[in-house]
């Protein structure tokens, strides 16, 4: 009987006993399809994540290549290089800016620590304490540590905020070199191209302050030839950005005079940018002069001064420029 009892047992509840085996049919189907449940169950959990895995590798290729798709060209261009530029121009502007914010660091660590040590040393000889130095001697040595600390602290404090203010004003200039402009031959360039060639003066203004800009610029052609002065136009105020090519285009004999703006929203963000970092409007048009460096000469509203430029800088029909001492002055700066 006890023999019977097990096979009958092992007959209801081995999953491996198929619907023919005489007792416990009933039972056996249900035990067949729990397992086959459980199976597939486990099986479609592991497709249906496995099937996730992929959709989100997908989505996150997608989402790249959308990022890299909408980037803008001008951020690029500065994520390569100009970091470095900016870190090189600032180390050649100011080549002891550096040893002098260590030094000043330094300074200011040591007061802090004379004082903090002359503090306790000046409680010790007001509680009359065993072995405390003088009052007026340590009154004195704390007077000038604390006048040590102030100091130092000043000039590091005034050292940071001129490397800041010199830090943007490079990242500006580097950011508008990256900008693009179209010659009167057709070849594209970029500012920075023009760097020891050109001093390139910007008006941006409505599409007739443009027009008034070339025509005063017209007076002072040669003279502005001569002196190696390119004018780059930009119709960005008004309703709405104009074509630069359509308000004022360029003649065959603009190569060395005039240039077109490339990008003009571009443009118009550098602008715009500039105006968010200072007080001036738009409503006269904005000029920008630059030194054949790159570096901003001046800047202003309005229309550029073309008779102030014709008296400050120097003539250059020779091809003698930055040949003598001293011509890396490039005239007065603003």
């Amino acid at each position: 009987m006890g023999t019977i009892a097990l096979m009958r047992s092992v007959i209801v509840y081995s999953p491996f006993v198929g619907c023919s085996s005489g007792v416990g049919t009933g039972k056996t189907h249900s035990s067949l399809k729990f397992a086959r449940c459980t199976f597939r169950s486990g099986s479609c959990s592991r497709q249906r994540l496995h099937m996730h895995s992929r959709q989100s590798c997908r989505l996150g290729k997608q989402r790249i290549m959308t990022s890299q798709a909408t980037r803008n060209p001008l951020e690029e261009e500065l994520a390569r290089g100009d970091n470095i530029n900016v870190n090189l121009r600032s180390e050649a502007e100011a080549p002891w800016r550096t040893l002098r914010l260590v030094m000043f660091s330094f300074f200011c660590v040591s007061a802090t620590v004379g004082a903090v040590i002359a503090t306790v040393q000046v409680v010790s000889a007001l509680r009359g304490s065993d072995g405390a130095l003088p009052l007026n001697d340590v009154a004195t040595s704390l007077a000038v540590d604390l006048g040590a600390v102030g100091t130092f602290a000043f000039l590091l404090r005034r050292d940071l905020k001129a490397r800041d203010k010199q830090v943007a004003r490079l990242q500006r200039e580097e950011r508008l070199g990256a900008l693009q402009i179209e010659l009167a031959s057709g070849k594209l360039l970029r500012l920075t191209k023009l760097r020891g060639f050109a001093r390139v003066v910007l008006f941006a203004g409505t599409p007739e302050q443009v027009r008034q800009v070339v025509e005063a610029a017209e007076s002072y052609r040669q003279d502005l030839i001569d002196r190696t002065v390119l004018l780059v136009a930009l119709p960005i105020y008004g309703d709405s950005l104009s074509d630069a090519s359509g308000v004022c285009p360029l003649e065959k004999d603009d190569l060395k005079f005039r240039a077109m703006p490339v990008r003009l929203e571009e443009w118009s963000a550098w602008f715009g940018q500039q105006l968010s970092a200072s007080s001036k409007s738009a409503e006269q048009g904005l000029y920008v002069s630059l030194r054949l460096d790159g570096r901003v000469r001046g800047s202003g509203t309005g229309a550029p001064p073309f008779d102030r430029f014709v008296k400050q800088m120097a003539v250059n029909t020779d091809g003698s420029l930055w040949k003598g001492f001293l011509d890396g002055m490039d005239g007065r700066v603003n």
